[in-house]
């Protein structure tokens, strides 16, 4: 069910700007990976390879996939098995949806510790440097390079908190459109 712009709660609200600005992020990147493939097609056929391309463009799909899993989540439009919902009445499905919501919402908070003890933000402060937090804990994360590119990986991944955030806002935005139709 499409959300109105009347009446909206505040998280709502966010989650609608988000889904904006996702939806605009996520379509700069497919023209990113289009002119880099492009980029890469013409130097090959030129005989000088870009050999970075292909690492950069994937990069780019996985930042894709999951800025696409949080406008799934904002749009409630992931896989479902639709059996058990279509045997239900009305107030039995809005029910259901709501607990999927809060489930879903649940998961990210999951992912969003998980994340949180991966990055160890607290230990690299602590540490002073990713090579101090290396040495003292065997992190990694901020040291590990890309192969061709040069750059470090954790400015890639750095989709994965970002997906906790607004994954986590777009679940709560959910769960309280699910709420306000229970009432």
């Amino acid at each position: 069910m499409p959300l109105s712009t009347h009446g909206l709660r505040p998280i709502q609200e966010v989650s609608r700007a988000l889904r904006g600005a996702e939806t605009a992020l996520a379509a700069a990147l497919v023209a990113a990976i289009f002119v880099v493939l492009l980029a890469n097609v013409v130097s090959r056929g030129l005989g000088h390879p870009l050999v970075w391309t292909d690492e950069l463009a994937v990069h780019l799909m996985v930042w894709i996939a999951f800025l696409g899993a949080s406008l799934g989540i904002a749009s409630r439009s992931h896989m479902a098995i639709g059996i058990l919902p279509e045997r239900l009445g009305d107030r039995a499905r809005a029910w259901l949806v709501a607990i999927v919501d809060a489930l879903v919402l649940g998961f990210m908070a999951m992912m969003a510790v998980l994340v949180w003890n991966w990055l160890d933000l607290p230990g690299l402060i602590a540490a002073g440097s990713g090579a101090a937090l290396a040495e003292r804990s065997f992190n990694f994360v901020y040291l590990d390079p890309t192969l061709t590119l040069g750059v470090r990986k954790i400015w890639f991944w750095l989709i994965l908190p970002l997906t906790c955030v607004t994954g986590t806002i777009h679940a709560a935005a959910t769960l309280a459109q699910s709420i306000g139709a229970l009432k």
